[in-house]
Protein backbone atom coordinates (compact mmCIF):
# COMPACT_ATOMS: atom_id res chain seq x y z
CA UNK A 1 0.00 0.00 0.00
CA UNK A 2 1.15 3.14 -1.34
CA UNK A 3 0.36 5.13 2.35
CA UNK A 4 2.84 3.25 4.41
CA UNK A 5 5.48 3.91 1.88
CA UNK A 6 5.04 7.36 2.50
CA UNK A 7 4.93 7.17 6.52
CA UNK A 8 8.00 5.32 6.33
CA UNK A 9 9.54 7.51 4.06
CA UNK A 10 8.11 10.47 6.09
CA UNK A 11 9.23 9.02 9.79
CA UNK A 12 12.88 8.74 8.32
CA UNK A 13 12.71 12.22 7.07
CA UNK A 14 12.21 13.21 10.29
CA UNK A 15 14.93 11.25 11.75
CA UNK A 16 17.52 12.80 9.33
CA UNK A 17 16.24 16.05 9.81
CA UNK A 18 16.20 15.63 13.77
CA UNK A 19 19.85 14.57 13.41
CA UNK A 20 20.56 18.04 12.48
CA UNK A 21 19.96 18.65 15.90
CA UNK A 22 22.04 16.36 17.59
CA UNK A 23 25.17 18.10 19.44
CA UNK A 24 27.98 16.88 17.94
CA UNK A 25 30.51 15.94 20.35
CA UNK A 26 30.71 13.00 22.98
CA UNK A 27 28.16 12.98 25.21
CA UNK A 28 28.26 9.86 27.07
CA UNK A 29 29.98 9.42 30.41
CA UNK A 30 31.86 7.91 30.39
CA UNK A 31 33.42 7.76 26.59
CA UNK A 32 31.54 5.09 24.15
CA UNK A 33 34.78 3.14 23.12
CA UNK A 34 35.42 0.78 19.93
CA UNK A 35 34.06 -2.42 22.89
CA UNK A 36 31.28 -0.90 23.51
CA UNK A 37 30.51 -0.09 19.95
CA UNK A 38 30.94 -3.73 19.31
CA UNK A 39 28.51 -4.57 21.76
CA UNK A 40 26.04 -2.33 21.16
CA UNK A 41 26.12 -3.53 17.21
CA UNK A 42 26.38 -7.45 19.06
CA UNK A 43 23.23 -6.54 20.85
CA UNK A 44 21.00 -5.22 18.27
CA UNK A 45 22.03 -7.95 15.69
CA UNK A 46 20.93 -10.67 18.33
CA UNK A 47 18.23 -8.72 20.19
CA UNK A 48 15.93 -9.24 17.43
CA UNK A 49 16.56 -13.00 17.13
CA UNK A 50 15.86 -13.17 20.62
CA UNK A 51 13.21 -11.31 20.96
CA UNK A 52 11.46 -12.54 17.28
CA UNK A 53 12.35 -16.10 18.88
CA UNK A 54 9.94 -15.18 21.49
CA UNK A 55 7.01 -14.72 19.64
CA UNK A 56 7.57 -17.95 17.15
CA UNK A 57 6.50 -19.89 20.35
CA UNK A 58 3.91 -17.48 20.90
CA UNK A 59 0.50 -19.57 20.06
CA UNK A 60 -1.13 -15.99 19.23
CA UNK A 61 1.39 -15.29 16.57
CA UNK A 62 0.31 -15.64 13.00
CA UNK A 63 1.31 -18.92 11.28
CA UNK A 64 3.61 -17.08 9.11
CA UNK A 65 5.63 -13.25 8.85
CA UNK A 66 5.47 -11.37 5.98
CA UNK A 67 9.24 -10.03 4.80
CA UNK A 68 9.80 -6.76 5.64
CA UNK A 69 8.85 -4.28 2.61
CA UNK A 70 8.13 -0.54 2.25
CA UNK A 71 4.83 -0.86 1.20
CA UNK A 72 3.26 -2.72 4.49
CA UNK A 73 2.44 -1.34 7.98
CA UNK A 74 5.40 -1.10 10.51
CA UNK A 75 3.45 -0.89 13.05
CA UNK A 76 1.42 -3.80 12.89
CA UNK A 77 2.80 -6.28 15.71
CA UNK A 78 1.25 -9.54 14.08
CA UNK A 79 4.24 -8.20 11.49
CA UNK A 80 7.03 -7.70 13.67
CA UNK A 81 9.94 -7.93 11.20
CA UNK A 82 8.47 -4.64 9.41
CA UNK A 83 8.95 -2.63 12.87
CA UNK A 84 12.13 -3.87 13.42
CA UNK A 85 13.13 -3.14 9.55
CA UNK A 86 11.91 0.58 9.85
CA UNK A 87 13.66 1.01 13.01
CA UNK A 88 16.84 0.20 10.75
CA UNK A 89 15.94 3.07 8.24
CA UNK A 90 15.44 5.51 10.83
CA UNK A 91 18.66 4.71 12.74
CA UNK A 92 20.54 4.54 9.61
CA UNK A 93 19.19 8.30 8.15
CA UNK A 94 20.29 9.60 11.70
CA UNK A 95 23.57 7.98 11.35
CA UNK A 96 24.39 9.33 8.24
CA UNK A 97 23.50 13.13 8.53
CA UNK A 98 25.47 12.99 11.87
CA UNK A 99 28.55 11.78 10.10
CA UNK A 100 28.10 14.07 7.32
CA UNK A 101 27.56 16.83 9.48
CA UNK A 102 31.01 15.73 11.39
CA UNK A 103 33.06 15.59 8.17
CA UNK A 104 32.20 19.59 7.57
CA UNK A 105 32.52 20.54 10.85
CA UNK A 106 35.41 21.53 13.52
CA UNK A 107 34.51 18.41 15.55
CA UNK A 108 37.00 15.63 15.38
CA UNK A 109 36.02 11.83 15.07
CA UNK A 110 34.43 10.47 18.07
CA UNK A 111 33.21 7.00 18.19
CA UNK A 112 30.04 7.98 19.40
CA UNK A 113 28.97 9.33 16.04
CA UNK A 114 28.62 5.81 15.09
CA UNK A 115 26.31 4.68 17.57
CA UNK A 116 23.15 4.72 15.15
CA UNK A 117 25.26 3.11 12.44
CA UNK A 118 26.04 0.31 14.50
CA UNK A 119 22.46 0.01 15.46
CA UNK A 120 21.46 0.31 11.85
CA UNK A 121 23.45 -2.82 10.60
CA UNK A 122 22.99 -4.42 13.75
CA UNK A 123 19.32 -4.55 13.62
CA UNK A 124 19.71 -5.49 9.47
CA UNK A 125 22.01 -8.46 10.34
CA UNK A 126 19.62 -9.06 12.79
CA UNK A 127 16.89 -9.31 10.46
CA UNK A 128 18.52 -11.50 8.15
CA UNK A 129 19.57 -13.58 11.16
CA UNK A 130 15.56 -14.34 11.36
CA UNK A 131 14.93 -14.85 8.55
CA UNK A 132 17.34 -17.50 8.04
CA UNK A 133 16.74 -19.68 11.65
CA UNK A 134 13.29 -18.92 11.45
CA UNK A 135 12.85 -19.76 8.15
CA UNK A 136 9.69 -21.84 8.40
CA UNK A 137 7.50 -18.96 10.13
CA UNK A 138 8.46 -16.45 6.75
CA UNK A 139 5.95 -16.44 4.27
CA UNK A 140 7.29 -18.04 0.86
CA UNK A 141 7.05 -15.90 -1.93
CA UNK A 142 6.32 -12.73 -0.16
Amino acid sequence: MRVWLIVRWALIAASAVGAFFVPLGPQASPPIGWGALLAIFAFCSLGPLFVLGLQVINPRSPKAWLRPSWHLNPFNFRQPLQFFHLGAYICLAQALVVLVRLVFSQTSFYVEALVPLAMAAGVLLGLKLVMLVFRAKIERGA
